[in-house]
């Protein structure tokens, strides 16, 4: 009787060098982006700590630890420890950037550039207040 599954056809020496050296090379998949553009992705190029900065002059401590129920920002806030525990925690810093997220598309959609943003603001205080500041001068 025959065998059921033939071997495999000899092969010369220069077709497994071949094969090696594909596998010992990284894997090129088709339809990828060059390595140093990301058209898709907004957060690209933006720090952790500039999202905090911006979100700590955005909503102040007391309101973005209203917003994002983390003790980081609710007890002894600071810039430092918010960093050191965003980058250890997934979910909180998952939590961050969608917010960042949320507040910079919200800044766009009113004509506040991103940039413009994280500029110090012309009227200290957070949206908050200068928004209730803006709405006690209207009356």
């Amino acid at each position: 009787m025959s065998d059921p599954q033939p071997n495999p056809p000899e092969s010369n020496g220069s077709l497994d060098s071949n094969r090696s050296a594909e596998s010992d090379s990284a894997p090129v998949s088709k339809g990828t982006q060059p390595s140093g553009s990301q058209p898709n992705d907004p957060l690209h190029g933006v720090t952790l700590k500039a999202m905090v900065e911006y979100l700590v002059d955005e909503y102040g401590w007391e309101r973005l630890g209203e917003r994002i129920r983390i003790d980081c920002f609710t007890y002894d806030p600071s810039i430092n420890s918010s960093l050191k525990f965003l980058r250890k925690t997934e979910w909180a810093r998952a939590k961050v950037e969608r917010l960042y997220l949320d507040s910079i598309s919200y800044d766009e959609r009113k004509g506040k550039r991103a940039s413009q943003a994280t500029e110090t603001p012309a009227m200290p205080g957070n949206v908050w207040e200068r928004a209730r500041r803006r709405d006690a001068n209207d009356d």
